[in-house]
């Protein structure tokens, strides 16, 4: 028996992995890394071009313009992948079927009598484990990032950033945070205004500062803002600081020895973030947005909750959008291979659409809840994805 018999024989077997098997394995890898690569660098390079000054400032303060954007760069490839993921495996898997078909190797393992299904399932394979990889970065590695990721390109400056505040009120500490701007590379607030309404408000109405710097919970205090540079009106010189229930919601410098004499600390829950009021949590994790959504319902909005529903059905939409162009490559023999990339970037795109129409209807909060804006897309298109790809490949 010749080897090409043999190999054929023994690539038609279910526990085997065969030569053919690791052909197409390195095959999908290679182009898997050349479409993330190609992706990312359109990305980089339009955004790079658009801020070319701040890159070049910041490339001088690091040694070189090189060291700059790799040092910027190098966790965004974590949330590049994050967001195209779905997207790299239609296109990886899209091509190198059509390369089987260009080069008749299909047709050969058609004749030798294996079935379709047989011949993608080392691609199939490598699909879901790509998949579970970018599922595992969004709850691992991107919320350790979360920081260097959240920085704009103008944030690399060394000056500091003006940026407007939103207003917010803390309901567990009766504390509204409003100011002038925020800064953010200090996370400080210029021209602060605390406005009482809970235990505070028996002593002191509000609080006017020259700049509040957000500090997270030490040993020595809970969560709030060091408010520096007191207006005079506001210094309560001999007050206590005033706690109720063994809480702290206003330190003073009077029997606070780390505080100066200008300053005082005002404990609040709500973070620095919250006060710039954009999508400040797309990095964490989604036991952290699980989280803030029990326990700070009111600092949050019906997109938080589709967000944390979208994270848990994320990995099968992947793969829905993967089954929805299975059947399309498949089927054809079409081995144009800009055709092939259409119809996929077609394919993906309604699907696309589909989901951001319906968390755009919950973000409303009254059309559709959270959980059927989350949910429809994938119960609408992945019964018909699953039938169309396996009747695509038992054919």
């Amino acid at each position: 028996m010749s080897r090409c018999c043999q190999s054929a024989i023994n690539f038609g077997s279910t526990s085997v992995m065969t030569r053919i098997d690791r052909y197409l394995l390195i095959l999908y890898l290679r182009v898997f890394a050349v479409c993330f690569v190609t992706l990312a660098g359109l990305l980089i390079v339009a955004q790079v071009f658009t801020n070319l000054d701040e890159f070049i400032q910041y490339g001088k303060a690091r040694g070189s313009l090189v060291r700059g954007l790799v040092e910027y760069y190098s966790p965004a490839m974590l949330a590049i992948l994050d967001r195209t993921c779905g997207l790299l495996v239609l296109l990886s898997t899209m091509f190198v079927i059509a390369w089987l078909y260009r080069t008749n190797e299909m047709t050969a393992l058609l004749a030798a009598g294996i079935s379709k299904a047989r011949i993608i399932r080392p691609i199939l394979i490598m699909s879901v484990l790509a998949i579970v990889f970018a599922a595992v970065s969004r709850e691992c590695f991107i919320p350790h990032w979360a920081t260097a990721l959240s920085k704009s390109p103008q944030d690399l400056q060394g000056g500091e950033r003006l940026q407007s505040i939103r207003p917010t009120v803390d309901v567990d500490f009766g504390v509204l945070i409003a100011g002038r701007n925020l800064e953010t590379n200090s996370q400080s607030i210029i021209s602060p205004v605390f406005k009482f309404h809970g235990p505070v408000a028996e002593v002191i109405e509000q609080i006017h500062a020259n700049r509040a710097v957000y500090l997270p919970a030490d040993a020595t205090h809970g969560d709030g803002y060091r408010v520096d540079g007191l207006n005079p009106k506001s210094i309560l010189p001999g007050v206590p600081s005033i706690r109720r229930d063994g809480v702290d919601y206003l330190l003073l410098p009077s029997d606070t020895p780390w505080l100066a004499a200008d300053q005082c600390f005002v404990a609040s829950r709500v973070e620095y973030d919250m006060l710039r009021g954009g999508s400040s949590k797309q990095f964490a994790s989604t036991a952290d947005l699980i989280w803030r959504l029990r326990n700070q319902p009111e600092y949050y909005g019906t997109d938080m909750k589709v967000m944390v529903h979208t994270r848990f059905l994320q990995p099968w939409m992947d793969l829905t959008q993967l089954l929805l162009g299975l059947p399309l490559i498949l089927t054809t023999r079409n081995r144009n291979v800009v055709q092939l990339v259409v119809v996929c970037l077609a394919t993906f795109g309604l699907f696309f659409a589909v989901s951001a129409g319906f968390g755009s209807l919950a973000s409303r909060g009254t059309l559709i809840s959270p959980a059927v804006a989350a949910w429809a897309p994938l119960l609408l298109f992945g019964p018909i994805a699953y039938a169309r790809a396996r009747h695509a490949m038992m054919e």
